[in-house]
């Protein structure tokens, strides 16, 4: 029954903002967000009592990426967005609406379990994650492996068996954001080869080499990408909370500020033509101003991804063209005076790790790719 979730509504200050609570959160009718910090922390802002249910409602969990309330659950679109909680008891469900085809990885107690392919047709949906447990504590997490184009979901939250919702794990001090198009989407890297098209239930978000990256790093992530999509593409989507919508909500900023931001944009701009120095830089540096403006403190990755190849196609010379004109965009960068950047090559995917749909990174390829990412953040970072 809907009563056995703790309400959404009531869970908003746990969404984004990694579970931290703010003053400032905007109001519930807000497009960018919700407006309950939490139970006791509004009631003392309006200066009456806190209810009697305040205790339960500190048993929400915690939404991880770009969430839009939307009656008693959280709205997502973008590729990785994850919801975090812990319970009491020997199996746990997830209340869900699905409006594409998605497919969700389960993962509990820090251990990535069943694939959860939600169905559409039958709309809001109890969906079993696990059962048979022993009666203990657990953590449970729901990550989205499929990407905005497949469709909106609607999370309503977790239904513990035998037992009760706990307060979600405490977010990590880290947070990444990832900025990408297919290669960051994780497009067909559970695919059998080179050779298949998009299947949604061959892409996993979370396998990919910023959600290893992320975990290696005990941060927090979101993925802002889209395959397909050029760098200047991808400035246009990079405000949206519901990419799908071209007039949809805006995202607040404000609400989740990463230590760490990763450019992985540009292959899409050698697909058909080399695009030219001019052009490449140009819509390269709009596209850092944009995502400083709104990230003053993060260090932002410049990174030029996998795929691109000096042998195809034959006489373009691809990969050393885009490795010139980024280096070009990040000098000019820092001579105008941006100094928490840097360039980071990923080394050009070898066929012999395996490739997924559409010549994509394998599984093996985002492990060394995440693995890469990891020691460059930690050097740059200290972490």
């Amino acid at each position: 029954m809907r009563g056995s979730f703790v309400s959404v509504t009531a869970l908003a200050a746990l969404v984004a903002a990694g579970g931290c609570t703010r003053k400032d959160t905007p109001a519930a009718d807000s497009p960018s967000g919700p407006g309950v910090v939490s139970t006791a922390a509004a009631a003392d802002k309006a200066g009456q009592p806190a209810r009697a249910d305040a205790a339960a409602e500190t048993a929400a969990p915690r939404f991880v990426g770009r969430w839009v309330p939307d009656g008693d659950g959280m709205r997502c679109s973008w590729s990785g967005s994850y919801v975090v909680g812990r319970f009491k008891g020997t199996g746990v469900s997830a209340r869900i609406k699905d409006e594409g085809f998605n497919l969700f990885q389960v993962v509990l107690d820090g251990e990535p379990k069943k694939v959860l392919r939600t169905d559409k047709a039958k709309g809001e949906h109890v969906y079993p994650l696990a059962d048979g447990l022993a009666d203990a504590v657990h953590e449970v997490s729901l990550h989205r492996r499929t990407e905005a184009k497949v469709g909106e979901a609607v999370v309503y939250g977790f239904e513990p068996k035998g037992g009760h919702l706990l307060p979600p794990p405490p977010a990590p001090a880290r947070r990444i954001e990832t900025v990408g198009d297919s290669i960051t989407t994780g497009f067909g890297n559970e695919g059998p080869s080179a050779t298949c098209g998009y299947v949604n239930a061959e892409q996993n978000e979370y396998a990919t080499y910023g959600a290893i990256a992320a975990r290696n790093l005990s941060a927090d992530h979101t993925t802002i990408a889209w395959s397909g999509k050029t760098i200047h593409e991808m400035k246009e989507y990079f405000d949206k909370s519901l990419p799908q919508r071209p007039d949809g909500p805006r995202w607040d900023f404000s609400r989740y500020q990463p230590d760490v931001v990763v450019l992985n944009v540009g292959t899409n701009n050698f697909a058909n033509v080399d695009p030219g120095e001019a052009r490449f830089v140009r819509v390269y540096l709009e596209l850092v101003r944009t995502v400083r403006e709104a990230y003053p403190k993060a260090f932002i990755v410049c990174a030029l991804g996998s795929m691109l190849s000096n042998v195809y196609p034959e006489g373009r010379n691809s990969l050393t063209q885009a490795r010139r004109y980024m280096k070009v965009a990040v000098a000019k960068l820092k001579e105008g005076g941006e100094t928490n950047l840097d360039f980071l090559e990923f080394p050009e995917q070898n066929h012999a790790d395996g490739l997924g749909c559409g010549f994509h990174p394998s599984l093996k390829t985002h492990k060394l790719m995440g693995e890469r990412l990891t020691a460059f953040i930690k050097e740059r970072m200290g972490w």
